[in-house]
């Protein structure tokens, strides 16, 4: 069964911090070149810990309400998200085939894949010049929902292997490839096979020495992609403190990942209302985005998401968990073959999730029939 996962207060207040930094940096307010994209590395590293432990104690027979309950938290404010950038795009833009092919990366999970990539080629064509290129993110994430349950459950004697993730950590670092969820991962790992072992007194002078030196690392410019992963996932594990929910964090943290979807609207709208006062570009302008950029995220919190979170125990059933899982591993495949058809590659990446995702889609068919016979819901 799917056990409930251990609260982290901290990171309610981590996650209001990284999105307010990447909001500044997309309105140019930021105060180092890789100020976003370390932000969004230490979401990867949180993501690859919470949830890695929570497959480690996950059994193949719930699988579908974990693709559930990941569909609602993460679908439904995405897709409204895509919607508004949509509607305000058919009013500004000119429509052609290149922005029908963008769109369609972002509603199958697979922008990140074949869109970011083309941004500095293909920026005009793109819906509003590009915004929303930031869901390339969440498509990452998506991505690891859907891949990283074949290690840690359904070949979880490989996949809970200690050296397994070693492993996959050193690939995917040496890369530059998504390292940081793998970090995250393998903390997870250990984690599960020697309970809080970040917070031995060892482990916190460990993991202060290697916060500081990969902030040494990054402000030397050494190299980004070597220390960025050590940076992201020493930060989680040193925030990683068990505490009880408060409901100011809470709040904070709900409203973190509307903010960052939706955190153009604010700009867009107070560029239209004040450029003609010669006030575009202010600092009056920005302040204003940002005031409304946290309000539109607290409203889509509070109405929707905070509901929608709150009713999912309620309306799950393992029929929508089948449906929901089904949805998410088609939608992804289907986006690879829409993504290969106009640009054929030999990528050894992509190549590796067609079947990761194909064989994945294959035995989650074999899942479902274990669960009806237990199960007469179904």
């Amino acid at each position: 069964m799917i056990e409930k996962s251990t609260y982290y207060p901290y990171f309610d207040y981590l996650r209001i911090v990284l999105v307010s930094i990447v909001m500044l940096g997309h309105d140019g307010l930021s105060f180092w070149k890789h100020s976003g994209s370390l932000a969004v590395d230490v979401f990867f590293s949180l993501s690859g810990w919470l949830i890695g432990g929570i497959l480690i104690k996950t059994d193949i027979s719930n699988l579908p309400r974990f693709y559930f309950n990941r569909a609602l938290r993460i679908w439904i404010p995405y897709y409204i998200a895509l919607v508004l950038i949509i509607i305000a795009s058919l009013i500004k833009d000119p429509i052609d085939f290149k922005w029908y092919e963008f769109i369609t990366y972002k509603i199958l999970w697979v922008y990140n894949i074949f869109g970011s990539p083309q941004v500095s080629n293909y920026k005009q064509f793109m819906p509003l010049d590009g915004t929303g290129n930031h869901f390339w993110s969440v498509n990452a994430e998506e991505q690891f929902y859907l891949l990283a349950p074949l290690l840690l459950v359904v070949f979880s004697k490989i996949g809970k292997h200690l050296i397994t993730w070693v492993f996959l950590v050193v690939i995917t670092w040496s890369m530059g490839i998504y390292s940081s969820i793998s970090f995250g991962v393998l903390a997870a790992i250990i984690n599960s096979q020697y309970p809080s072992f970040h917070m031995k007194v060892i482990s916190r002078v460990i993991l202060v020495i290697l916060f500081i030196g990969a902030i040494a690392g990054l402000a030397l410019t050494l190299n980004y992609k070597l220390y960025a992963p050590i940076f992201s996932v020493s930060l989680v594990l040193l925030l990683a403190v068990k505490g009880e929910r408060s409901s100011v964090g809470s709040f904070l943290g709900g409203i973190s990942y509307p903010v960052y979807l939706n955190h153009w609207i604010g700009v867009f709208f107070f560029h239209l209302i004040l450029e003609p006062f010669g006030l575009r570009d202010s600092g009056v302008r920005q302040f204003l985005s940002l005031l409304m950029n946290y309000g539109i995220g607290a409203f889509l919190y509070w109405y929707i998401e905070r509901n929608i979170l709150k009713m999912r125990v309620k309306i799950y059933t393992l029929k929508r968990g089948v449906i929901f899982t089904v949805l998410a591993y088609f939608s992804i495949i289907l986006g690879l073959v829409f993504g290969i058809s106009l640009y054929s590659s030999d990528n050894l990446i992509i190549t590796l999730l067609i079947f990761i995702t194909t064989a994945y889609f294959v035995i989650y068919c074999c899942i479902k029939e274990i669960v009806k016979i237990s199960d007469k819901e179904f």
